[in-house]
């Protein structure tokens, strides 16, 4: 039965809106108007806000006058068209001719080209002042079609160039075909123009602080074989996925921004994820809002007045009525209705219920999910029924995770080790503690990089068998943990299954030098299926071309891309045979650049150029800040040698020891003078 608190218009807006149709045009009579609604209207509060609307103003469907929801356009001619005689179309409340009202203007609604012509008006060029609006600038002023706001340029031609200047080895005709593939049209060009001007990060890890385009831009550099772009993963949870919301300035996930919908529940009290709202429009949770009366519908199957738990043709079915597969529940065992039956864990209805139950915790008193229960039934929640105590194994005091035939409680190191936790594996037949569906993590493993490394509705392609192989060597556990829990090492495992040809560390080079990312290098690596190489060499080099890109003048970028390869690196690659590169060495060559870089930022940000820095200048800056900036000198005296600025220098840094440190003949020759006096005076 309907709620007698809430108004007829909310709880039955069909029937509403049929008797208010048919007294005003007997010929509506012959309709099915409930009919007509369903196909016309698939949201319920649209019909719910023109019940109300209707109920106020039912002239709105004879009167023909431009007001209201744009529902009630949609009602009649639906109705007309399905045989209605005297209800009248709304006319646009500026022109006057009957046309789908798409705006609003003035409190009464326009049709499109009025809408249109009323937006041009109000947006003339800052420039001419024409109406005919082509988009606005960075400012976000209108400009026109003759003074577009990309100018005379062509933007995904100057995007182009500031990617191909990146240090991600792709061309400007590469860069220009990846942009134009996801954005084709000029002022959604210019917008990523302008972020990745304003944040040039954005393709090296900063992406959620951009456009959401950035990931489809990541992901078509990536595809066309750039290196080092990473596409950027949701800043809250970490995980490589769309971010197509908007939280606390930054982009997130779907799941991340549900996080901030969470309140406290009008019907019961609890502070969860807003699942709906009451008809007085506070918040109620998930499952308060299946209860709630303001949600229900008449079922099709009992026509009873319930939440439809499943949509159909004729409308939508109650949970009691929805017809489930039947399977053998893989918690109970027994057959009947289960969900997820197409599964390899499909789960009847009891034992769904039971694992959603909720109730007040007889230990604690806190309203949580019924985790275990009393020797008397009484309801417990996880902490409290299964508090820690004293194993019957190592004596500690855990939680309980299995129990020994005898049953004395094990914790959860002890329960792996012991006999009763082994089982065969349905599919090796080894002894061990099993993984999943009966089968042993080595098993499971072979299964799931099988599926991890083959493309969609494909096989692992024959260049993937080394890296398959190379993974069949590290502990079965910790490569399940590396497919399922560790987000970039799958990525990573995802991207070799779509890639073409054989795996080389400059695929591994295209993401971001995470932890997680080097030690699967290191992984093939040591089972042969990478080449070793020197990765305290390379990884300088990606530093390097980063560090070079993000200097503002493009001459003083030149020099020092120069001054990098035939230095610092030249140096780095000319070790003799056997010497690798050292941590301390790369380092000092980061410091080295990162303070040149400095510099030329400093002087970039003074007006001034490396070509006319004076020593004054460089003496100033060195003064200012902490003294490893002197490892400049080797830049700059080069620089003087070649011309490209005038004679400058920097102090040779030198610890306290060496500068303490005096030679053997100084030593002898400062204690022979006081040797011989000494002598005398005796």
């Amino acid at each position: 039965m309907p709620d007698p608190e809430l108004p007829r218009s909310t709880t039955e807006p069909e029937a509403v809106i049929s008797e208010i149709v048919r007294s005003a045009d007997p010929a509506c009579e012959r309709i099915d108007v409930a009919a007509v609604l369903q196909a016309v209207f698939r949201q319920r509060p649209q019909l719910r806000t023109l019940a109300e609307v209707l109920q106020a103003r039912p002239d709105l469907l004879t009167s023909g006058r431009p007001e209201g929801p744009r529902a009630i356009e949609r009602l009649v001619r639906a109705l007309r068209e399905a045989g209605a005689e005297q209800l009248t179309l709304p006319r646009c409340g500026d022109c006057g001719r009957e046309r789908p009202l798409t705006g609003l203007g003035d409190g009464a609604r326009i049709c499109t080209a009025c809408s249109n012509r009323r937006n041009t008006r109000a947006n003339p060029c800052v420039i001419c002042g024409s109406t005919t609006l082509a988009g606005r600038d960075r400012s976000g002023r209108p400009r026109c079609r003759a003074h577009p706001p990309w100018g005379a340029t062509d933007p995904a031609q100057e995007l182009a160039k500031l990617i191909a200047a990146g240090p991600f080895g792709v061309s400007p005709a590469t860069a220009q075909q990846a942009i134009r593939s996801i954005e084709p049209t000029r002022p959604g060009q210019l917008r990523l123009l302008w972020a990745l001007e304003d944040t040039p990060g954005l393709l090296t890890g900063r992406g959620a602080e951009g456009p959401p385009k950035i990931s489809a831009l990541a992901h078509a550099l990536i595809h066309r074989g750039a290196r080092g772009v990473v596409v950027p993963s949701c800043p809250f949870c970490q995980r490589a996925t769309d971010l197509k919301q908007r939280r606390d300035g930054l982009r997130c996930c779907g799941s991340c921004w549900h996080d901030t919908k969470i309140a406290t529940c009008a019907a019961c009290g609890r502070v969860r994820q807003i699942g709906g709202r009451r008809f007085d429009g506070r918040p109620v949770c998930g499952t308060c809002r299946q209860h709630d009366p303001f949600n229900h519908r008449p079922c099709s199957v009992c026509g009873e007045m319930r939440f439809r738990n499943l949509r159909t043709d004729d409308g939508g079915v109650c949970a009691a009525c929805r017809q489930i597969p039947t399977a053998i529940c893989a918690t109970c065992g027994k057959r009947g209705p289960c969900y997820f039956a197409n599964t390899a864990a499909p789960k009847c209805l009891p034992c769904s219920a039971k694992g959603r139950a909720e109730a007040v915790c007889t230990a604690c008193g806190k309203h949580r999910r019924v985790n275990n229960r009393t020797a008397t039934g009484e309801p417990l929640c996880g902490n409290c029924g299964n508090k820690p105590r004293p194993c019957a194994s190592c004596g500690g005091n855990f939680r309980t995770s299995g129990r020994t035939p005898e049953g004395d409680p094990l914790c959860q190191t002890c329960w792996s080790k012991h006999p009763a936790a082994h089982r065969p594996c349905t599919q090796c037949g080894s002894v061990e503690r099993l993984y999943r569906n009966g089968q042993c993590a080595a098993c499971v493993r072979a299964a799931d990089l099988r599926d991890v490394l083959s493309p969609p509705g494909g096989l692992v392609r024959p260049e993937l068998e080394p890296v398959f192989e190379a993974l069949l060597k590290p502990p079965p556990r910790t490569v399940l943990h590396w497919i399922h829990k560790v987000s970039a090492r799958r990525a990573v495992l995802q991207a070799l299954a779509t890639e073409r040809g054989p795996v080389t560390h400059e695929f591994f080079d295209r993401f971001a030098a995470a932890r997680s990312v080097e030690y699967l290098r290191a992984a093939l690596v040591a089972a042969g299926a990478l080449p070793a190489r020197d990765e305290q060499l390379a990884r300088p080099e990606r530093w390097l071309a980063a560090t070079v890109a993000r200097v503002s003048s493009a001459e003083d970028r030149r020099i020092l891309r120069n001054y990098t390869n035939w230095q610092p690196l030249r140096r780095l690659r000319r070790l003799p045979a056997g010497q690798l590169v050292t941590h301390g060495r790369a380092e000092t060559v980061r410091v080295e650049i990162r303070n040149v870089a400095r510099l030329l930022e400093w002087l970039h940000d003074g007006g001034a150029t490396l070509g006319t820095c004076t020593q004054d200048q460089v003496d100033a800056w060195l003064s200012d800040g902490p003294r490893t900036r002197a490892t400049v000198r080797g830049f700059l005296r080069w620089t003087s040698r070649r011309g490209h600025s005038r004679p400058l220098t920097a102090p040779v840094i030198s610890n306290y020891f060496t500068v303490r440190t005096i030679g053997k003949d100084r030593r002898w020759a400062l204690v022979r003078p006081s040797s011989t006096t000494s002598n005398s005076k005796s």
